[in-house]
């Protein structure tokens, strides 16, 4: 993965087996997705959860820990993305206590390769 340093990624593991379950990448600073922003922010990228563990709020947990180590950090605010077509993952992020604060847009007019991406932020105050 290019651009990405050591620190960055956190695992969730099962206590019974310790096998990695879930895991994300917490970030200081997102100028490609977030280029105008100024204010302290943890950025959350590639939340994954095991399909073994769907329906467990494991999703939920990681996003509360991001949350609190971001507010330690002095972070005004927990950021993520999206790809803006899949509206679960929309809907899963709200309900989760994000608002939806923008979109950007990604890709080439050569090739086609067009895409777009919904800003989520969540308040740590």
């Amino acid at each position: 993965m290019n651009g990405c340093r050591y620190g960055e990624f956190f695992v969730a593991r099962d206590r019974a087996q310790l096998r990695i379950v879930g895991a994300l990448r917490l970030i200081w600073s997102d100028p490609v997705v977030w280029p105008d922003s100024n204010e302290p922010a943890g950025y959350v990228h590639g939340l994954v959860i095991d399909r073994g563990f769907s329906g467990t709020s494991l999703g939920e947990r990681l996003l509360v820990w991001a949350h609190r180590r971001s507010a330690d950090e002095g972070a005004q605010y927990l950021r993520l993305d999206c790809v803006e077509t899949n509206v679960r993952l929309r809907r899963y992020y709200r309900d989760a206590g994000f608002a939806e604060v923008g979109r950007r847009d990604f890709g080439d007019v050569v090739d086609n390769g067009w895409f777009s991406v919904v800003l989520f932020e969540r308040s740590l105050a």
